[in-house]
């Protein structure tokens, strides 16, 4: 039998890891979550914090919304993050997994939406409603305010892929760093 030498042994175990790798996630990917079923009078009535606004931006399971009008609850910033569906894992973990649920709320970008909020500003599938499919029985309630410079701002979303790459970047770029002076260092005798 031939001598497999070391740097061939460790291409090919870096090989099949990598197969190994893009398998496991093809197949978490391919799981899709179950539809959510929501109950007949659900909708953002009867929710703590009820706005209009437009989807400006979503980020790791939270969507940053455009505050038109508020319907209820307290007074709200001109831009608010929710929590819209589960919180995703951290750069670079969210490469290989993602979180979902059913009831998870699927936002378009650039779309106008009632939303239905809990206090802790996080919503669902099962609270928000379309408005270019709002039915015409859903008219804004007494007491409608515009957003406020003080307002509420939302959940907390968690940091821009720019930044967590960036923070990673850093901490490789420290640990590479003391391995080269480590191994520089003098030897003692």
């Amino acid at each position: 039998m031939g001598e497999v030498h070391r740097p061939e042994l460790v291409a090919l175990l870096l090989g099949r890891a990598l197969v190994l790798a893009l398998v496991a996630t093809w197949l978490v990917g391919a799981v899709a979550p179950a539809s959510a079923s929501c109950a007949a009078d659900a909708g953002p009535p009867g929710s703590p914090i009820i706005f209009v606004g437009t989807v400006e931006d979503q980020r790791g399971g939270y969507t940053r919304f455009s505050v038109a009008e508020v319907w209820d609850g307290p007074d709200l910033a001109s831009e608010v993050w929710v929590l819209s569906g589960q919180e995703q894992p951290p750069f670079p973990l969210n490469l290989f997994s993602a979180v979902s649920s059913s009831v998870d709320a699927d936002f378009v970008e650039g779309e106008r939406y009632l939303v239905g909020a809990c206090d802790d500003f996080s919503t669902n599938a099962c609270t928000i409603q379309e408005m270019s499919t709002a039915p015409a029985d859903l008219a804004p309630p007494d007491g409608v305010r515009q957003p406020t410079a003080d307002g509420a701002e939302g959940a907390d979303p968690p940091l821009s892929p720019v930044v967590q790459g960036l923070s990673v970047g850093v901490v490789v770029v420290l640990l590479v760093g003391s391995v080269v002076l480590w191994r520089r260092r003098p030897a003692s005798r």
